[in-house]
């Protein structure tokens, strides 16, 4: 096989999607992509993707939700997709501020936001509503997973020069096979079908831009887990999808997630649910929420 040349980041708008746009924030670009609503814009989405994810992630879900009016902004996490990758001569910035920066800058009307988290975008979103919840409108959890906080000495360890090289060369290794990537959606959508048509370039290409190794490292050394003490706190109404067949979070959190959750929200399952339900089950994820904002007024 022959090597594969790791990608810079340029930050260029319309670049890498005709659609990408970036949001400057200190020495970080956050790459975020609009996707207008078709006909009369009713409201609008914030959606943060899961670990290891980006902005194609959810593909098929902003196809419905931008034919029922509501125009959708989807971000990349730092370390993720094409925004920044965390080195060690950066200036950190928490993640959540930035966020909450990039959404006030295009709430031009201040009409409020429905957030959107799935996976470990699930974990920042309850992070963001804990903090302030009073940018959004409503909140739709996709199977979140919760982050934990790392001890020092772990966020330490992670982050030493070999640790940072290993995963950098195991990326570049692993990155340009398809069938890898089609493997890795198999265990996230538990649809072998759905795997197998998948278009692994999309899912890929994020891995093969430069630093994304150290990235990674420097992500998971700064992760935190939301205080689930504090979300009864939330007024605004709240919906949590999950699937029975995810082999990524465990029974016990959503249990512990669930119990914590303000009385009332919108509970749902989705039968042989995979953790990445969202893209082969597109269709009942997005009438799940359609349904769920209807009822509470903010769509018509």
């Amino acid at each position: 096989m022959a090597k594969t040349e790791p990608i810079t980041l340029t930050f260029q708008p319309g670049e890498p999607f005709a659609n990408s746009q970036y949001y400057k924030h200190g020495d970080y670009d956050l790459h975020y992509r609009i996707d207008p609503a078709i006909g009369a814009e009713k409201a609008k989405m914030f959606m943060i993707h899961g670990f290891g994810c980006d902005t194609t992630f959810f593909d098929e879900l902003v196809e419905r939700y931008t034919k029922a009016g509501i125009k959708c902004v989807r971000v990349d996490l730092p370390d993720f997709g094409y925004s920044t990758r965390e080195t060690k001569g950066i200036h950190f910035v928490p993640q959540i501020p930035m966020l909450y920066d990039l959404m006030d800058e295009l709430d031009t009307d201040k009409s409020g936001w429905i957030l959107v988290g799935h996976s470990m975008g699930g974990s920042v979103a309850l992070q963001m509503a804990n903090e302030d919840f009073s940018r959004f409108n409503a909140i739709i959890l996709n199977a979140p997973l919760l982050m934990f906080d790392v001890p020092p000495w772990l966020a330490k360890f992670i982050m030493v020069k070999p640790m940072r090289v290993i995963m950098d060369k195991a990326l570049a290794f692993f990155a340009p096979y398809d069938w890898l990537f089609k493997v890795i959606e198999l265990t996230m959508t538990m649809d072998p079908i759905y795997s197998f048509k998948y278009d692994a370039k999309k899912f890929k290409a994020p891995y093969l831009i430069k630093d994304s190794g150290t990235g990674l490292c420097y992500m998971t050394s700064k992760t935190t887990c939301p205080k689930l003490d504090d979300l009864h706190k939330i007024t605004v109404p709240v919906q949590l999808v999950t699937g029975t067949a995810d082999m990524f979070v465990f029974p016990t959190k959503s249990a512990a997630l669930r119990a914590a959750l303000p009385s009332g929200f919108d509970d749902h399952k989705i039968r042989f649910g995979g953790h990445c339900f969202l893209q082969n089950r597109d269709k009942e994820t997005a009438k799940l929420a359609l349904d769920f904002l209807k009822k509470n007024g903010l769509l018509k």
